[in-house]
């Protein structure tokens, strides 16, 4: 299956643009993925391609119109601070087209990605040593044509007849087809410790805001134990309950250190953590917390939970910790700082 860009420039001579089809003005809800294990490699029926640790985004070309937004929540525009994205985007082949992209920080000169606020200012970003690149794997729309409803694997071809190669700041990720392959491209991540994979069904059309089987994660996770100290103030749909809970740990000489936030509790959940929490309410703060964290309440380090999380920062913060369970039998006092 391809896709002749050539086909979509018919218009570049008009005076006035056609209008947009009414998709190109409404929200993009992304298609979401299920955690997955290494035996799901082993499907001949999906490809397999890199996982990237970024921020979700819907990148929308209506002409010299771009417009990076990310797609969970549908509020900011990450183009505006990366106009050497958008101009990339403008160059593409096409006059209209709708990506489904993630906005992600590598280290300067490596392909290593590294998770950074997409909304980053320069500042922070010249400390991190790190530069932004849109990593575009699907397309829905091109023009006025509806492309959602083709197999994934039609949808990479067209892609791939879209992007320029060798494009400094947009990436089409590899995608790697046959058991063999698939293992060997997840055992090289797993070595240098990048964070996964995603399995794609070749069939599977673009199912927007379901999640389904037809599309998996699979991460090289660690574990550890964390008290929690607090937690967010909730929004949408968890602004009765929380947001997430505020995680620590101990040093050697036991004072509490900062590691984390970690949501993953399931929306029937909430309700009863909140009143645990609540019962073990704190007056003071328990961490030294940093500045976006918008907490809503501190709670006596008591509870301990076990986190799932890809691994740390320098500073010791577990990256993309989520919640597994409650740990009864773990004493707080025992929930150390690795050393």
């Amino acid at each position: 299956m391809s896709y002749n860009p050539k086909s979509t420039s018919q218009y570049g001579a008009r005076k006035k643009r056609p209008p947009a089809p009414a998709i190109y003005h409404q929200k993009i809800s992304p298609m979401l993925v299920q955690d997955g294990t290494k035996a799901d490699i082993k499907d001949p029926k999906k490809d397999e391609t890199r996982k990237y640790a970024g921020s979700r985004t819907a990148g929308i070309k209506d002409y010299d119109s771009v417009q990076l937004i990310g797609s969970r929540n549908w509020v900011n525009d990450y183009g505006l601070k990366h106009p050497e994205i958008v101009a990339e985007v403008k160059a593409l082949p096409v006059d209209r087209a709708i990506f489904d992209c993630e906005f992600t920080f590598f280290k300067k000169g490596t392909d290593r990605d590294y998770f950074l606020n997409a909304l980053a200012n320069d500042e922070k970003i010249q400390e991190e040593g790190v530069e932004a690149k849109l990593v575009i794997f699907d397309v829905l729309y091109v023009d006025d044509e509806d492309l959602r409803g083709l197999p994934y694997k039609d949808r990479m071809e067209i892609l791939k007849t879209i992007i320029p190669k060798n494009t400094p700041h947009i990436i089409v990720p590899d995608s790697v087809r046959g058991v063999q392959a698939k293992e060997t491209q997840f055992k090289e991540l797993e070595k240098r410790k990048l964070e996964g994979v995603v399995l794609k069904d070749l069939d599977s059309p673009y199912r927007q805001g379901a999640r389904t089987p037809e599309w998996l994660k699979v991460k090289n996770w660690k574990s550890d134990e964390a008290i929690v100290v607090g937690y967010t103030k909730g929004e949408g749909v968890r602004a009765s309950t929380f947001g997430s809970l505020i995680l620590a740990q101990r040093d050697k000489k036991g004072q509490l250190h900062y590691v984390g936030r970690t949501a993953g509790l399931k929306n029937s959940e909430l309700g009863a953590m909140l009143k645990k929490m609540k019962s073990m309410q704190a007056k003071a703060p328990q961490v030294v917390v940093p500045g976006d964290v918008n907490v809503q309440g501190w709670v006596q380090p008591k509870m301990v939970i076990e986190v799932k999380f890809l691994n740390r920062t320098p500073n010791g913060i577990l990256r993309m910790p989520d919640f597994l369970r409650e740990r009864p039998d773990k004493p707080a006092t025992q929930v150390k700082l690795p050393d």
